[in-house]
């Protein structure tokens, strides 16, 4: 089970991510793991 991230709030007045819906908006680190699966890169590496 995975720990509840503690900097979502603070990461979503950044993102650069257009998809606000995404179950990874705000959660760095499995937005770019989901993106690194597919061979892509998440908007705020671009």
């Amino acid at each position: 089970m995975r720990k509840k991230c503690p900097n979502k709030a603070l990461n979503e007045e950044d993102c650069p991510c257009p998809h606000a819906d995404c179950e990874n908006h705000g959660i760095c680190c499995q937005c770019v793991r989901h993106h690194n699966e597919f061979g892509g890169r998440p908007a705020c590496v671009k």
